[in-house]
């Protein structure tokens, strides 16, 4: 790509963070024909308050061997119904044996939540037709006896086997007969949301039957869940309702704020200091990284995967920061080495990105791969699940920054006579017995 495409496009990311991090976006998103679009970063619990709610779930008709497994299933139901994404910062735990505990971040209508959460969990069987079309069937949850996580001896691969109960063997007989024969899927649905969506590859005549195609073995495990919650349906009440203040308080956030900037201060001017105009231009590209990261965080609250930051969160968004620090020191460093081995500014700079790309991308992956293992075994923390996520995308947003930012602007910098002297980079120190070689 050439150096005025890259420079255009690195200028159009500006300008539209730009508009998305300013405090009123919602009047420009208004001049340009979009109403109603106000983009906020969503705070956590600690930083802003919210509600806690307390549910009693109501186990008189479940047995004794299943009310473990009946309680399991519904934090794992409202956790699909306010947390699809596991980043949201809401908690949802047992309290004592029959109750569930749900603390909700910045939540403005209590009763929506309410609503939203009290829903007994509904499971729904549907006959997809050949031509994609859904049909509905007599099956429910209350149909579906039990159902297992398992491991299929021929393939390795885990799958779920289920029985039916008796009453309800011949009907899902009838509907599984008729999607074989059919070539359609067959769908299940927990509250709209799918939980299986396949084919049937033979009819099951005796109630009991296996599910396959789950990623792993986690991944059948919760869906196990859901179909337990499913079969299941446990009525919940509510029986407390509070309204928490933010746990740090106004003064502890403006105090972060504050220590965070003059962290930020403290890295820019030693970047400075040390590298002179190269430090400037990591200082650039380290302002456009914080712009990044902040429109990242106001748009996903208009996805279904929501950002929420809380004081961990922060703590991730920081220490990617120092990692955005790291790569153009890197960088900087192996340009350090090409220039006094004697190349010119503009190979040192050329072969300096190549030498620290491989450090770069090693390091960065290593951090995504750790922030991977977080989320997938947080065992439901969001808070650990939303430190890996800003963690995350902190990495991958250096990556550019470091990479085409600091890159094009230090390449157009070299196309100018006042910035090709290599003294301008603190690069021909006295300590330098080399041959310094001019641009």
């Amino acid at each position: 790509m050439k150096l005025r495409t890259r420079l255009l496009l690195i200028l159009a990311v500006i300008l539209v963070v730009i508009v998305i991090d300013i405090p009123r976006e919602d009047k420009v998103f208004s001049a340009i024909g979009l109403k109603d679009t106000s983009l906020k970063v969503r705070q956590g619990l600690d930083l802003q308050g919210g509600a806690n709610l307390l549910y009693q779930t109501d186990l008189s008709k479940t047995s004794a061997e299943d009310k473990q497994k009946a309680v399991g299933g519904v934090i794992n139901v409202i956790q699909k119904r306010v947390n699809p994404t596991g980043t949201s910062e809401v908690v949802v735990q047992t309290s004592g044996s029959d109750k569930v505990a749900i603390s909700l971040p910045g939540i403005k209508d209590v009763n929506q939540a309410i609503a939203l959460i009290g829903k007994t969990a509904q499971l729904s069987f549907y006959e997809v037709e050949q031509n994609g079309f859904p049909q509905a069937t007599d099956i429910s949850g209350k149909d579906l006896d039990t159902a297992t996580t398992d491991i299929d001896q021929q393939s390795g691969k885990p799958i779920i086997t289920f029985t039916m109960k008796s009453e309800s063997v011949q009907k899902f007989a009838s509907l599984t007969t008729k999607i074989n024969q059919s070539g359609g899927r067959l769908l299940i649905l927990l509250d709209d949301q799918p939980l299986f969506n396949g084919s049937v590859s033979s009819a099951i005549t005796d109630g009991k039957g296996q599910m396959q195609g789950f990623k792993d073995i986690k991944d059948a495990q919760d869906t196990t869940v859901l179909l337990n919650a499913g079969a299941l349906p446990v009525p919940i009440n509510l029986v407390e309702q509070r309204t928490v203040g933010a746990s740090l308080g106004s003064e502890s956030i403006q105090k972060s704020i504050i220590a965070g900037a003059i962290g930020l201060l403290a890295v820019v001017f030693f970047m400075i200091a040390y590298y002179r105009l190269a430090g400037v231009v990591a200082s650039v590209a380290l302002v456009i990284y914080t712009l990044i990261n902040l429109a990242i965080f106001k748009l996903s609250g208009l996805t279904p995967f929501p950002i929420v930051l809380t004081l961990a969160g922060i703590a991730g968004f920081i220490l990617s920061i120092g990692m955005a620090v790291d790569a153009n020191i890197l960088i900087f460093e192996r340009m350090k080495e090409e220039v006094r081995a004697g190349s010119s500014l503009q190979t040192g700079l050329e072969d300096g990105f190549k030498r620290a790309w491989t450090s770069i991308r090693d390091s960065n992956i290593s951090t995504l791969i750790t922030c991977f293992i977080l989320y997938e075994f947080s065992f439901g923390n969001s808070i650990v699940k939303g430190f890996a996520v800003t963690l995350a995308i902190g990495v991958l947003v250096s990556m550019f920054t470091a990479i085409t930012v600091s890159k094009t602007f230090m390449m157009l910098l070299l196309q100018t006579e006042w910035a090709s002297d290599p003294k301008m980079y603190r690069f021909n120190s006295k300590s330098n017995k080399a041959k310094v070689a001019k641009a």
